[in-house]
């Protein structure tokens, strides 16, 4: 028989080995993901490069206009309207490849919300519609996010939302990259606000991020949608007029004089001359003949035997 000779490597070899191709393909990710992009100036690209994608059945993507910074790539989606609203149907996102910028070179800067006027971004958006912001906490299967909603005489409905998707906390330190921002501004007409509110839940993000980091537990869950609704279905945020039932009252009846029900027999008085008629009960006749004695009714009989003589 043919000697086959086996080696085997002592087990903390392969230990070590697997630590270091770790730490190899880590920093080697940790570079790549990090390392400052050449910036490039605004251009127009295919829609399938698109970094969120509207949902089946539209708004349809016109045009991308991309610009690539060192830490980031901005797109702006314009999107197909028939809407009469004054101004622009489009998905502005910002995908952050590393830490926003401080200002001092070309890097975008991470501008949080809350150093935003977002009201003013959504009367900016669509001038002249009357904005109002919904005060509802809402979420898609991304996170968190926000909206106005307005509905101008000329039958649109329009919609300005925006969110923001961070990624999860890392051991690295590394917490700051990966973080997309985006902002929706779009007008319908014909539709209901939920149905326009529906392409926030049903957008498409057609990029590698970091996993997002998940929703406190006390308000929800990631890829559990959480919708404006109350006991009575959808929550708009501007009622719907309508028609306000006119309730009349009855028609008052003249009040009906109380008719008294006699209960005890009337005396009667004839007049002179007619004849006498008992009433029911009778008298009583005297024994012996004479006149006849009056009952408790207060009613004359004559006696059938005086005939009067």
């Amino acid at each position: 028989m043919q000697d086959k000779t086996r080696t085997v490597l002592p087990w903390g070899n392969i230990v070590r080995n697997g630590i270091a191709a770790t730490l190899v393909a880590a920093t080697m990710a940790g570079c790549a993901t990090t390392s400052d992009m050449p910036s490039s100036e605004a251009e127009i690209i295919r829609p399938s490069k698109a970094v969120i994608l509207p949902p089946p059945g539209g708004p349809a993507i016109i045009t991308v206009v991309e610009t690539t910074y060192p830490n980031a790539i901005r797109q702006d989606i314009s999107l197909a309207t028939e809407a009469r609203s004054v101004g622009e149907n489009k998905i502005s996102v910002i995908r952050f490849t590393s830490k926003g910028g401080d200002g001092s070179d070309a890097a975008l800067k991470d501008v949080p919300f809350t150093q935003v006027n977002l009201t003013e971004e959504a009367l900016a958006a669509w001038p002249g519609s009357g904005m109002a912001v919904s005060p509802y906490y809402v979420q898609n299967d991304y996170g968190p996010f926000g909206y106005a909603i307005a509905r101008p005489p000329n039958g649109d409905v329009c919609l300005y939302a925006w969110q923001r998707v961070e990624p999860t906390l890392r051991p690295s330190g590394a917490v700051d990259r990966g973080t997309i921002i985006l902002r929706v501004q779009l007008c319908r007409r014909g539709v209901s606000e939920e149905a326009l509110l529906d392409i926030m839940y049903r957008l498409r993000l057609n990029t590698d991020v970091f996993p997002p980091s998940a929703a406190p537990t006390a308000i929800g869950r990631i890829a559990a949608p959480i919708r404006p609704e109350n006991a009575n279905g959808f929550a708009n945020v501007i009622p719907i007029s309508q028609p306000v039932a006119v309730t009349r009252p009855a028609p008052t009846r003249p009040a009906q004089p109380v008719q008294t029900v006699q209960t005890t027999t009337p005396i009667l008085t004839p007049p002179p001359g007619a004849p006498i008629v008992p009433a029911p009960g009778g008298t009583t006749t005297p024994i012996g003949g004479g006149l006849p004695r009056p009952t408790s009714t207060g009613v004359t009989v004559p006696s059938p035997l005086s005939g009067g003589n």
